[in-house]
């Protein structure tokens, strides 16, 4: 029940909005994940979602923790509320004019709140993009002496966005899933059936090009490992 009233404010509140007009090869939607915190019901339900995945995690001690650290302005209110909650320290990162897009272009990350070597951190995104930029923070917690044990995406837009952090064994906690979303919009007939298809449509055309992108990499790395 929990997640299907997210599912209709995240509507409500045009976090997540489906374009009624639609051009051929276009997003047929647009998600504005920081349109969440103009609720303060959608805000402690997503964040009372996200401390149920870390509590099953922790039982199962699949997740340790010390520190939490939010990766964008967007996830400071949740990341602050989850520390609070799990009673950790709490940092973020500052990220000015970094090309996201280049591979190990860590010099102007910052991690504000500090960082004390050993700490075990756990990051939350509100969305992954498919570019370098959660690897690039990594990298910099991981010069600084700290290991990233798991990161929390409250929303998978199920775009393949986060195939490089799989690819290198990333411990991955999804909170909510654009598929289900979709699915319980569409069997509720608060979409018709052609936006939901549109949208999967897109999204998984979208990912099979990530996973072209990332095994293009990889043969262009083994080609240089050759030489």
């Amino acid at each position: 029940m929990a997640k299907a009233n997210v599912y209709l404010e995240l509507l409500s509140t045009k976090s997540l909005v489906i374009n009624d007009f639609m051009i051929y090869d276009t997003k047929p939607h647009i998600v504005n994940f920081a349109k969440t915190l103009s609720s303060p019901k959608l805000f402690d339900n997503i964040s009372l979602l996200i401390e149920h995945q870390i509590h099953m995690k922790s039982q199962s001690q699949a997740l340790v923790f010390d520190k939490i650290c939010a990766t964008s302005m967007s996830a400071i209110p949740y990341a602050t509320n989850i520390a609070t909650s799990f009673e950790k320290p709490f940092c973020y990162i500052q990220n000015t004019n970094n090309d996201t897009q280049i591979k190990h272009n860590i010099k102007n990350i910052q991690i504000e709140g500090g960082l004390n070597i050993d700490d075990k951190i756990l990051l939350i995104e509100t969305v992954c993009n498919n570019d370098y930029y959660i690897e690039n923070i990594i990298e910099r917690i991981t010069k600084y002496g700290g290991t990233v044990v798991g990161i929390i995406i409250i929303l998978d837009i199920c775009e393949g966005e986060y195939v490089k952090l799989l690819h290198n064994k990333l411990n991955i906690i999804n909170v909510l899933n654009l598929y289900d979303i979709c699915n319980h919009l569409e069997n509720n007939n608060l979409i018709e059936l052609f936006y939901s298809e549109k949208i999967k449509f897109y999204c998984e055309k979208t990912m099979k090009a990530s996973i072209r992108k990332l095994l293009e990499e990889d043969t262009v790395a083994s080609l240089s490992d050759d030489k």
